[in-house]
């Protein structure tokens, strides 16, 4: 999981895994604009619209968290993305698979270095402050509909609470 992008980001001279990052970035582009996206967008706008975050990596911030909330409600979908990345095998049952899915993103955001909130140097108390602005932003957002597990504000308080960290 994440060759290319491990490789562009260890040597940004890395022609071809730069160029396979670029038809990952398109593919990606195309995908959001047959569909739509979710939680991790929605609860990443407010991050930068308030602490000037580039969008990427608030997303990069919140994957793991988000995707963990959201296993219980698409377990099969999660575990096929497992699968197609390498993460786990047919011999792995669904709940293993995704489970993985998670360990695979922890691992990757570790090897990347995605800081959370508190080791990008966003205040503490600046943060929490915010948290029930961000959550209700993010619901405005009509993006966490679209999640497989649609959270609640207070889930998406909680989401905010643990990735500061």
């Amino acid at each position: 999981m994440g060759r290319h992008l491990r490789r562009a980001h260890a040597d940004g001279s890395d022609a071809e895994a730069r160029a396979a990052m670029m038809v990952a970035a398109t593919q990606a582009g195309i995908a959001f604009s047959n569909s739509s996206v979710a939680l991790v967008h929605g609860m990443s706008r407010p991050i930068g619209a308030h602490f000037q975050v580039a969008h990427g990596l608030s997303n990069a911030m919140l994957l793991v968290a988000v995707t963990e909330f959201s296993i219980s409600a698409a377990t099969a979908r999660y575990a096929d993305c497992a699968r197609a990345l390498g993460l786990a095998d047919s011999g792995h049952d669904d709940g293993a698979a995704a489970r993985r899915l998670v360990a695979g993103l922890t691992d990757l955001c570790r090897d990347l270095q995605v800081p959370t909130p508190r080791e990008y140097g966003i205040d503490h108390e600046a943060w929490h402050r915010l948290i029930p602005v961000m959550a209700q932003q993010a619901l405005a957002s009509g993006s966490p509909a679209n999640n497989p597990r649609v959270p609640s504000a207070e889930d998406i308080e909680q989401l905010y609470t643990s990735i500061y960290c």
